[in-house]
């Protein structure tokens, strides 16, 4: 009878053992995708961003074009006031454009962290549950050490009463 209860006991803790290493493959490949994700949408923020800028300081160059072409339909010199005036515009500009470069380095630098974040804690977590495994292999080996001692003890006490005999 006990025999068979080891024989039960250590196939369930295979199929846990299994499960366990189941367990530690997904959570590795899940984090794997999640940070593959994160740094495809960071390499794609960079491409707008670059687009959005180049598409940005065309349309700047446009509104200066115009700035320039009404002074001059005023009658007004490129020269002393009005050129202040361009300048300060063109520089307001170009500061927007940067900043705007600025902040969306730091969102992809985010992400890029979130995505090392991700792989880390999968990995951890797939350890996690890889130690588990090994945890209840450990408990499957003593458990058949604890029942084979039970059965040599029952065999010995069956011997030393007498009801074995060689």
């Amino acid at each position: 009878m006990q025999g068979a209860s080891m024989i039960m006991g250590a196939q369930a803790s295979k199929r846990a053992q299994g499960a366990a290493g189941q367990a530690a493959d997904l959570a590795l490949a899940t984090s794997q995708h999640n940070a593959a994700i994160d740094i495809s949408q960071a390499k794609q923020l960079d491409l707008d961003t670059v687009q959005n800028i180049r598409t940005e300081r065309a349309q700047d160059a446009v509104y200066m074009s115009r700035q320039a072409s009404s002074y001059a339909s005023a009658g007004v010199l490129s020269s002393g006031s009005p050129l202040a005036v361009q300048a300060t515009t063109a520089g307001r500009l170009e500061q927007g454009i940067q900043q705007a470069y600025v902040n969306s380095q730091q969102k992809q630098q985010q992400m890029y962290a979130a995505a090392k974040v991700g792989q880390l804690y999968g990995s951890a977590q797939a350890q996690a549950y890889r130690t588990e495994g090994d945890i209840l292999r450990a408990q499957n080996v003593t458990n058949q050490l604890q029942g084979g001692a039970n059965m040599l003890s029952t065999a010995a006490g069956g011997f030393k009463s007498g009801a074995f005999k060689f």
